[in-house]
C-alpha cells in the first residue's frame, strides 16, 4: 500500500522503524512516501503529485505538524483529496497503531458496494461466469506446473547424463553449478506463482460466495462448512499449501545432488 507520510524531518527515522514493525506484525506491505521539503525547491508539487500517487495519508505527530508551516500545507493539502487520513502519535503502541492502520487493509465494505447493483436477473449469469474462470485458473495452474517440472526435470536429466558419459570434469564443473542456479531460480518463481494462482482462485470463491447469497441453494457455501471452513487439516488442506511443498522438494534435491557433485568432484581432484 503506497502512503504519503506528513512529518517532521527529525521524525524520519523513528517512522521508517515504526513502519517496517507494523508491516512485520500485520504481513502487510507500505511503500512509504517521505518528501523533505527544507531540501526540495519544488517540493509543494511533488507533495501534490504524490499525493495524488498514494492510496492513504499518514499524519506523524499532529500536534508537532502543526507547528510547521509546510507540513501545515501538506495536511490542508491531504484533506482536499478526500482520501483516508490516519494520525499516529509518537506514544501510541505497536497495537494502537496496527489498530489504526488495520481499517486501511479492511476491504469489506468496498467488496459489497460491488454487488449492489447485481439483481437476481443476473445473478446466475454471473455466477456461471465466475465457475468458468475458476475452473480456467485451474487449468493454468497445472500447465504451469508441468511447464517447471518439465523444465526442472530437464535440467537435471542434462547434468545427470553429463555425469554418467563423463563430461564433467574440472574444465566444465562449472556447468553443473550453473544447472543448479538455474533450477532453485526456477523452483523460487514456481513457488512464487503458485502462491499467486492461490490467492487469485481464493478471491474468485469470495466472489462466487458472495454471489450464491443472492441464489436459492448455497452449495459451495455448504462444501466449505463441510470441510470445516479450512480450519481442520485433518478434513481439508488447500491445495496451494500442498503444491508448494513441491518445488521446495525440488529445490532440496538440487542442492543435495550438488553437494554430492562438489564433494566427489574434491575428492577426485586430490585422489
Amino acid at each position: 500500500m503506497k502512503l504519503f507520510v506528513i512529518h517532521r524531518f527529525n521524525d524520519r527515522k523513528q517512522v521508517k522503524t515504526l513502519f517496517k514493525k507494523s508491516g512485520q506484525e500485520m504481513t502487510a506491505k507500505f511503500d512509504l512516501i517521505l518528501l523533505d521539503s527544507a531540501g526540495c525547491e519544488n517540493w509543494k508539487n511533488q507533495a501534490i503529485e504524490s499525493i495524488s500517487k498514494a492510496e492513504a495519508i499518514i499524519v506523524y505527530d499532529s500536534k508537532s505538524c502543526e507547528e510547521s508551516q509546510n507540513a501545515s500545507w501538506e495536511i490542508k493539502k491531504a484533506e482536499e483529496s478526500n482520501l483516508p487520513i490516519v494520525d499516529i502519535n509518537p506514544n501510541d503502541t505497536q497495537a494502537e497503531i496496527c489498530s489504526k492502520l488495520k481499517p486501511l487493509y479492511d476491504l469489506e465494505k468496498e467488496f459489497n458496494e460491488c454487488f449492489i447493483k447485481t439483481s437476481g436477473e443476473n445473478t446466475l449469469e454471473l455466477y456461471k461466469l465466475m465457475i468458468d474462470s475458476s475452473e480456467s485458473l485451474i487449468q493454468r495452474r497445472q500447465k504451469t506446473n508441468a511447464f517447471f517440472i518439465t523444465a526442472i526435470g530437464s535440467l537435471l536429466a542434462i547434468a545427470g547424463l553429463m555425469v554418467k558419459t563423463g563430461a564433467l570434469h574440472s574444465g566444465t564443473i562449472w556447468l553443473l553449478y550453473g544447472f543448479s542456479v538455474v533450477g532453485l531460480l526456477l523452483c523460487n518463481s514456481w513457488r512464487n506463482l503458485i502462491d499467486n494462482y492461490g490467492k487469485l482462485n481464493k478471491a474468485k470463491f469470495d466472489v462466487i460466495l458472495r454471489l450464491e447469497q443472492n441464489l436459492d441453494s448455497q452449495i459451495y457455501a455448504a462444501e466449505w462448512v463441510s470441510l470445516g471452513k479450512g480450519l481442520r487439516p485433518d478434513k481439508y488442506r488447500s491445495f496451494t499449501s500442498t503444491e508448494k511443498d513441491v518445488p521446495l522438494y525440488f529445490g532440496l534435491l538440487i542442492v543435495v545432488l550438488t553437494v554430492i557433485a562438489v564433494v566427489w568432484h574434491i575428492l577426485k581432484t586430490w585422489g
